[in-house]
């Protein structure tokens, strides 16, 4: 793919992918080769002046949580896990751009200063069904049609897979007994190339296809527009079609998109630890639960920048202080770093945790632990320490 946007008609679209958003959809298709799957596609939607309709510029992907349904022919995405990491993302990228407002001193800059959006699914399609199916259709226009969403454009990735077979193995099978009476013709038939692997390879790069490599399921009436990838090691080929709906167009129409390196798109911010590891914040939780701590959790931005920091607020029933423990998006990579606050008295209009942590102070370096801080220590363990600390009167 070219990294220049494609000259298309003013009604149509333009449609820009990361790199990475390819790499992810190849993974999650070779994840699930047999059943459905997919993902949401987030990005931003960048209105054109004297265009009908916008650039869209993909910059990611979210899998969907674990209670997703993959089975053949049917996909459902699960619960709430998708949502959640949306929103983290998108309250993130707004605090980025309103830290960078001030420095914008070009347009290309200021380019990329619009929301974050929910831009499209794709999702793998079983057998050679390479068109969005009529409840696709159906469901992204209830999507577009929705006043009470701000979705209104939609792209739609359709995935299918194709086996691979490597050409040693074709010639052991026609050196079986079935196919003993082949004759010279059929013998230099079959060490002729393939029209369906000479079409592959002209869609794809060179490096990417082995010349021993001929595909052994039939794959529909190839496109233009198509991206495939042939992926000998797995054994597949991969191939996306790209679909899009919006509310001025009100039908799937067929587009062919553009992929840019990654550091030609701008980078979300990482998805916190919480979300990215759902059992070990279960774990945490629980230990600090199960010890008869009171606790509470915000999102907090602790340092002044984004990616923001995922605070706890942790209280013993009958103490004097409340300890705060704040970890980075990245946690438990990083020890949290620890802070202790008074009790305080809040109205029914303030916020508890902002009020504890403009009354909190750190810990000071000579009351952290001694001993060192890996991945396997927890939460509960900072906090005994905090309290020892706390009833030697350290003056924390």
């Amino acid at each position: 793919m070219t990294d220049q946007l494609p000259d298309v008609e003013r009604d149509m679209p333009r449609v820009i992918l990361a790199q990475r958003v390819i790499d992810k959809i190849l993974r999650g298709a070779l994840l699930y080769p047999e059943p459905e799957t997919g993902e949401a596609l987030i990005g931003l939607v960048v209105p054109q002046e004297g265009r009908s309709e916008p650039d869209i510029y993909v910059l990611d992907t979210i899998g969907p949580g674990e209670d997703a349904v993959r089975e053949w022919g049917m996909f459902e995405q699960g619960n709430d896990y998708q949502a959640d990491v949306f929103n983290w993302l998108h309250n993130n990228w707004e605090a980025f751009r309103e830290l960078r407002r001030p420095s914008y001193g070009s347009a290309l800059a200021a380019k990329w200063d619009v929301p974050l959006m929910h831009v499209g699914d794709w999702h793998k399609q079983p057998g050679d069904m390479v068109e969005p199916s009529t409840g696709d259709a159906q469901t992204a226009h209830r999507m577009i049609s929705d006043s009470e969403t701000p979705v209104t454009h939609l792209v739609a990735p359709i995935v299918t897979m194709y086996r691979l077979v490597e050409s040693e193995s074709l010639d052991t099978a026609a050196s079986g007994d079935a196919v003993d009476d082949v004759n010279d013709e059929d013998e230099s038939a079959r060490d002729q190339p393939s029209e369906s692997s000479s079409e592959l390879s002209s869609e794809t790069s060179p490096e990417s296809v082995d010349e021993e490599i001929v595909m052994s399921d039939a794959m529909p009436k190839e496109s233009a527009r198509a991206i495939i990838k042939a992926l000998p090691d797995d054994g597949w080929i991969v191939r996306m079609d790209f679909w899009y709906m919006s509310k001025r167009i009100r039908h799937f129409i067929e587009l062919q998109p553009v992929v840019w390196p990654d550091d030609r798109l701008p980078r979300l911010p990482s998805v916190a630890w919480h979300l990215e590891h759902p059992h070990r914040f279960d774990q945490e939780r629980d230990l600090l639960r199960e010890n008869d701590y009171v606790i509470d959790v915000v999102r907090w931005d602790a340092d002044g920048k984004p990616p923001y920091e995922i605070c706890f607020s942790v209280y013993k029933p009958g103490s004097e202080h409340v300890i705060i423990l704040v970890t980075a998006v990245d946690y438990p990579a990083q020890q949290p770093a620890l802070r202790v606050a008074p009790l305080v008295n809040v109205s029914e209009d303030e916020d508890v945790f902002e009020k504890l942590y403009q009354a909190s102070k750190p810990v000071m370096m000579t009351q952290m632990p001694e001993w060192d801080w890996d991945s396997k220590r927890t939460l509960v363990e900072l906090v005994w320490h905090v309290e020892k600390t706390l009833d030697k009167g350290d003056g924390v």
